[in-house]
């Protein structure tokens, strides 16, 4: 008969193994465009960063959690452990970074000719690679002191299954810990900020859009623009998921270091939200990558 701890470990798995093959999935219809038939939008590029930051979200952090749930013996000595913490943190942030960025692209890409964003609009396919290059660098930088302060509890004796990485194990009467969780939020918290400016800024141009075309249906611009709002709403829908199973873990995390009190099932539950975005991200941005089969049609 299973265990607690197994069929937990299952349910883990789950997300996990169909996030990664929707994520790789995602990378391959991208990169047979970029590869082989060397045409690709600046948008697929930014899907290609996003698929990758992704499955490697899926595979630092749901991994570890699945072998220590499944009592699977820990090789990695401290450093090990303290390479796959970074790791957990680096993907993250980069997941999030690129996610800002496809909705920041999103939304200059739809804005009006005529509007003030018309000179960026024009710049900011050329853009996206030193964007790409800059999240990576800040991410890298910034993911550098976690390292640096000892994230969790060591490798213990109690306990010789799993590895005690920074994801699953706080400390909270540990103040280099606190300081690090105050810097992780708020470099969370700038990112869903400029996210959620530019959703409502794309909400209110498809909202402007769709009043105008009530008064114009046979108009041909319209019938172009439709691709384009297709894709807008998906991008929305991908914003949605991420806030919606984002949001409550720094929220749980805070308030466990504020109360100073340790509860698995928060851990848990925040740490299973956040595998979802993963999960769900490669599947919506698939519904809107028609570059693939356009390119056979040609």
């Amino acid at each position: 008969m299973l265990t607690f701890d197994e069929i937990l470990g299952i349910v883990y798995l789950q997300p996990t193994v169909v996030g990664f093959l929707g994520n790789c999935i995602l990378l391959f219809l991208n990169g047979f465009n970029f590869l082989l038939v060397r045409r690709t939008r600046p948008k697929n590029l930014i899907f290609i960063h996003l698929a990758f930051s992704n499955a490697m979200v899926l595979l630092f952090r749901g991994m570890p959690t699945i072998a220590r749930l499944w009592r699977v013996r820990c090789l990695l000595d401290e450093t090990g452990i303290k390479i796959i913490t970074y790791m957990q943190t680096l993907s993250r942030s980069l997941s999030l970074c690129s996610t800002c960025l496809l909705s920041a692209f999103q939304a200059i890409t739809i804005s009006p000719n005529n509007s003030i964003w018309a000179q960026l609009k024009m710049r900011a396919p050329k853009c996206i690679i030193p964007c790409i290059i800059l999240c990576w660098n800040f991410n890298i930088l910034l993911g550098i002191i976690i390292p640096l302060y000892q994230i969790g509890p060591k490798n213990s004796t109690d306990s010789k299954y799993g590895c005690n990485t920074g994801y699953r194990s706080i400390d909270v009467f540990n103040n280099k810990y606190i300081k690090v969780a105050i810097i992780k939020c708020v470099h969370d918290i700038l990112f869903v900020f400029l996210m959620t400016s530019s959703s409502v800024h794309m909400v209110l141009i498809l909202y402007r859009h769709k009043r105008n075309v009530n008064h114009i249906h046979n108009n041909s611009s319209s019938l172009k623009t439709l691709p384009e709002t297709r894709a807008t709403k998906a991008i929305l829908l991908l914003v949605a998921t991420f806030l919606l199973f984002n949001i409550f873990s720094p929220i749980l995390i805070l308030y466990m270091l504020y109360f100073k009190y340790i509860n698995n099932w928060m851990i848990h539950t925040s740490a299973f939200l956040s595998l979802w975005y993963p999960t769900l991200s490669p599947f919506i941005l698939i519904s809107i990558n028609n570059q693939i089969p356009r390119t056979h049609t040609h």
